[in-house]
């Protein structure tokens, strides 16, 4: 939610315009004199559109703890699950836009074009598995392949990639020395590559919750074509008196187990105005060695 461009989502089914085509200029008259210019016809150029649409899609989870945990909240737990069900959410959205998929359970969310998930764009690059080739001819690369018609915003970069990126772009001196190590911040969350924003998140690689891990290391393009929104606020609601009915099938009955459940809940959605304005880079499995 830190790359996209947000806008306002119905319940329902919700259109977006997209702009195809954009004014263009010309130069007025048959020369560069005052009398060459004025009085003559100004070219005429306009505008286009389109419109795209998109059904949002609702995310919950509820968790149950004891009357007595939430009474005593002890070391301030239940405060922190609480928080946790916030994080859930922004997991459980980031899931959705790079993978379509759900971290609960790893399934793939119903109702979703692939088309409109980041990590099916059809722009895909190989990066080396030999730990000895730079990573940023592949890198620019996929820069290449944006920018031949479209702009190029940020990358989104899984932290665990971090490290091998400072490793083939860090300054070192003759003897292999990092000249400015203090420089490194390994635990910020935005940076840049090649002098591109990046923002970093596991949700790029796909392995959140139950889902597993696609290979992909970094995701850039045009981030403004990602545009997203929410139909409601977040809710959380809490009751001792209803009945749960688990992934297996069981139930309980909170009053008479003496437990509390939490609720959160949200509807969102999200469009990728074209998937080819992005470019997925994915780990090159490592070469085998003979026996």
């Amino acid at each position: 939610m830190r790359m996209g461009t947000p806008i306002e989502v119905d319940y329902g089914e919700t259109s977006i315009p997209v702009t195809t085509a954009r004014p263009e200029v010309g130069q007025v008259g048959v020369g560069t004199r005052n009398q060459d210019r004025e009085g003559y016809r100004k070219p005429v150029s306009g505008s286009a559109w389109d419109t795209k649409t998109f059904a949002p899609i609702k995310l919950a989870t509820i968790v149950t703890a004891s009357d007595e945990f939430v009474r005593k909240n002890p070391l301030g737990l239940y405060t922190k699950m609480q928080g946790d069900l916030a994080f859930a959410i922004g997991r459980g959205v980031d899931l959705a836009v790079f993978h379509g998929k759900q971290p609960i359970n790893g399934a793939p969310l119903l109702g979703i074009e692939a088309s409109n998930v980041l990590a099916n764009t059809p722009n895909v690059v190989t990066l080396p598995a030999d730990r000895r080739a730079s990573v940023y001819e592949s890198l620019l690369t996929g820069y290449e392949i944006v920018v031949e018609d479209e702009d190029f915003t940020a990358w989104a970069v899984d932290p665990r990639f971090r490290a091998r990126l400072i490793r083939d772009g860090a300054e070192r001196d003759v003897n292999g020395n990092l000249v400015n190590p203090a420089e490194i911040n390994l635990n910020a969350q935005s940076g840049n590559i090649l002098g591109i924003r990046s923002e970093y998140g596991r949700a790029v690689a796909g392995d959140l919750g139950a889902a597993t891990n696609s290979g992909i290391k970094v995701i850039g393009g045009d981030f403004s074509k990602l545009r997203y929104g929410f139909a409601d606020e977040i809710r959380v609601k809490v009751s001792d008196q209803a009945t749960l009915t688990d992934g297996a099938g069981n139930t309980v009955n909170l009053w008479q187990t003496n437990q509390v459940a939490l609720l959160i809940e949200v509807t969102m959605g999200w469009i990728l105005g074209e998937p080819d304005a992005f470019v997925a880079f994915k780990q090159a499995p490592p070469t085998p060695v003979a026996a």
